[in-house]
Formats: structure tokens, sequence, C-alpha cells
């Protein structure tokens, strides 16, 4: 533990971190001896962490109420912590849906909310708090994607668009960064039972993973390689999408929403 708080300490930064996922993250840093900073939009959810954190590990929970999307984000962020030192960023943070890609009642300003929150928030605050850990020369980022960005995924074709870069950012700073001391990882996250999973009630959820197995399978790589998918099952079929044409594994992402969240048919587009 301390061995964890000397190369990430003594901060922890969880972007979305109130819920699901990003909780389970909150959780592996405050049990391992991190204060954690946890940002998110749900002020119930954000206050219920805050407690828990604080309560169960001794450590100190920062609970701050940020819209992501804001054009002044980071300056709400910077405000909120202060002179804290960030030693592990972890960006969960995201807007995902299925459908066509022109939904009927979303217009371009959802989409441009989306690329603020998928692609500007993890560039953003990699760029604010990744500077201060190279100058320390130890640290890590966390980028939290999608298995939707490691290939084209028609109905999710937005949010995949967003992930890939997500991905790309993650593996490229994985070299970057590390000549500096800092650990970084991209999580392609498969099937997991969180809170985003809410509408998978009809899907076989055996297969799933809990966020706590994700986390604590990607925290066990942090630093080791620049990317992580996630879960054995969904490794497993990565590999046997990888050995098919392009068009064959854009046509089976498709038939998949088709078959699990779109009722079994193709939508139409709402022109």
């Amino acid at each position: 533990m301390t061995d964890f708080r000397n190369k990430y300490g003594p901060w922890a930064l969880v972007a979305g971190g109130a819920q699901g996922i990003g909780a389970a993250y909150a959780h592996y840093a405050a049990a391992r001896g991190l204060d954690v900073a946890v940002i998110d939009i749900h002020q119930g959810a954000l206050d219920a962490i805050r407690v828990d954190l604080e309560t169960r590990y001794g450590v100190e929970c920062l609970a701050l109420r940020i819209d992501l999307g804001a054009s002044d984000m980071l300056e709400q962020i910077t405000a909120g912590v202060g002179e804290r030192a960030i030693g592990l960023l972890v960006y969960n943070a995201a807007i995902a849906d299925v459908g066509p890609f022109f939904k009927p009642g979303t217009g371009l300003d959802f989409e441009r909310k989306r690329i603020a929150i998928n692609v500007s928030g993890p560039l953003v605050l990699t760029w604010h708090f990744g500077r201060s850990m190279l100058a320390r020369r130890r640290g890590g980022i966390v980028l939290m994607s999608s298995g939707s960005g490691l290939k084209g995924a028609p109905y999710y074709a937005a949010y995949a668009a967003t992930k890939a870069y997500t991905i790309n950012l993650g593996q490229s700073l994985w070299h970057e960064f590390k000549p500096y001391g800092v650990d970084v990882l991209a999580v392609a996250g498969g099937m997991t039972l969180s809170t985003a999973a809410a509408g998978y009630q009809h899907l076989d959820t055996s297969t799933f993973q809990t966020s706590e197995q994700l986390v604590n399978e990607a925290m066990e790589v942090l630093g080791k390689q620049p990317l992580m998918i996630s879960g054995e099952v969904h490794r497993a079929a990565r590999k046997q999408l990888d050995q098919l044409p392009d068009e064959q594994v854009i046509a089976f992402m498709a038939q998949h929403a088709i078959d699990n969240f779109l009722g079994g048919k193709p939508p139409e587009q709402a022109i």
C-alpha cells in the first residue's frame, strides 16, 4: 500500500467517479491510502460516496459537482482541487447511447456535448494534471474507453468514434510519458455490471464483469501495457473478430446492437 501511495499519491482524481466503474476506481484508490477527489454531475451520489470513502478508509474525499461538458470545467476543477497534488487521474465520464446516427429529437448540440465530455474532457485533464506528474516523475493516468472504439461500430457511431480517440490517446501517451515515470493505460471496457447497465435486463449478464473486477484488472496492468481489453470473455471475442475482414466485424457489431439494444430491427435514420 505504501508503494502504491508513493507512486500514485497523495491524491487520486476520478472524473465520473460517483457511481459504477468510476466509484470502483475511487474505492480502489482509497483502500490503498490515497485521498480521492471525485467529480460527477449527480449530487446525491457524490454525497454518498464522500461519506462512504471517508468512513470506510479514513481518507479525505473531495466531492465536486461539475459538468464535464461545461466550457469552464477545467477552471471549476482547478478551483476545487486547489493545491492538492493529483498523482492518479482516472477519466471515466462519457455520454453513451445506441441508435441511428440521425436520432429523432436529438440535434447537433447533443453531439457537441458528447465531444466535450468524451474527447475534450480526457484531453484537457490529461494536459493539465499530466504536466505536473511528468515534472514529479511519477503518477498514473487511466482513460476509460470501450470495445466499440476498437473497430467501426454501427449504431454506436459517434460514441465509438470518441472511444477510438481515447484508445489512441492513451496508447500514444503510454510511450511518451514512460521515460518520465508516469504510467498511462487505455481501458477498452466490455459488458460490465454497473449503473450504466440499467438497460441490460433482457440480456444474459452471466459473462459480464463487475465494476470491481474491471478496475482490479486495469490497475494490475497499469504501467505494464498501453491498452487493456477487459475481461476474458471480451478478450476472447475480440481475438476471434480480429481474424475477420473489417466488413464482417463491422456487420457483426451492427447486428449485436440490433439484437441486444434495438428490438431486433435496424433503426431508421431520422431525416
